[in-house]
């Protein structure tokens, strides 16, 4: 049965100059990126351990957005985006994910890779929608090949391109979650469950232990009297799985309600996503089938 470890949250007494940590710490060299302070409204989990990973695969449904800002605001930007770094001090990088841009009449929901280690390589995926469509879309990247230091990217199982060569084959850190720009108070996200595995160097696609998981969740500044603008918060969870070896982590639960200065209102834990949790195993285990087939099971 899976059950659900709560992200602790809190309201910081600075927008964006803070952030809240829930430790669990992992063990490789080198910190989480989660030790490192946002600049923005963000809300991520991240990934970081000694065993090598040379893959990710992740899910999620695109949510639905509410604003309470009138119009016309201008424009702005909301990433559900998993970053893969490729050396020990992060500061090598490929990225794939969700481009929420809102502008004065609308949002548009744009898929999108991104190549950091080549300068900022961009990469827009399709045309975007208008609003989201309520299923789960999948991105997944794994090597290009077995002595290949570049990874070939996917979006909904159809290949969308290759990075360039990374310093390494394989990587310790990776990270997953949302990030606000432009925006902040003004805007409410319904919940997404990010659904992130690894692949190890069998090929076979892994959940994280919670032991080697971290999150960082900034909150604004909602005492009373304070700029709406920058009075925001997000409520966050892990779903998990039990097994003999500890807690698994299935999925990272992220909610945004707007929320005024001086409210006390309660945080609420987000839902465990059990709706779309029969389509989600299947894509994992055609994810599975995918690899095998693309690069031969190291079992």
């Amino acid at each position: 049965m899976r059950r659900k470890v709560a992200a602790v949250a809190a309201v910081l007494a600075f927008a964006i100059t803070q952030v809240l940590f829930t430790s669990g710490i992992g063990h490789a060299a080198e910190p989480s990126a989660c030790d490192r302070q946002a600049s923005y409204a963000v809300a991520q989990l991240c990934g970081d351990q000694d065993e090598r990973m040379y893959g990710v695969f992740v899910t999620f449904t695109y949510p639905t957005p509410t604003y309470g800002a009138p119009s016309p605001w201008g424009y702005a930007n909301f990433y559900n985006e998993t970053e893969f770094y490729t050396n020990e001090v992060m500061t090598s990088s490929f990225a794939f994910g969700l481009d929420m841009y809102y502008y004065d009449t609308g949002t548009d929901f744009q898929p999108y890779w991104v190549d950091y280690t080549a300068g900022y390589d961009l990469h827009k995926i399709g045309d975007p929608m208008t609003e989201s469509d309520g299923r789960l879309h999948s991105f997944m990247a794994i090597p290009h090949c077995d002595t290949c230091t570049s990874w070939d990217i996917f979006y909904d199982f159809e290949f969308v391109g290759t990075t360039s060569n990374q310093p390494n084959q394989s990587s310790h850190h990776l990270m997953t979650g949302w990030t606000l720009m432009d925006m902040y108070g003004p805007v409410g996200l319904s919940q997404t469950n990010n659904r992130i595995m690894y692949l190890n160097g069998n090929y076979q696609f892994q959940r994280f232990n919670l032991s080697n998981t971290s999150t960082r969740v900034a909150n604004g500044n909602c005492e009373p009297g304070a700029n709406p603008d920058y009075c925001w918060r997000f409520d966050t969870g892990i779903t998990t799985e039990p097994s003999t070896s500890g807690e698994y982590v299935v999925s990272w639960d992220v909610s945004k309600p707007i929320v005024q200065p001086g409210q006390a209102d309660a945080m609420v834990q987000p839902d465990e996503a059990t709706t779309l949790a029969a389509a989600a195993d299947e894509l994992e285990r055609k994810a599975q089938q995918f690899v095998d087939a693309r690069l031969g099971g190291r079992r």
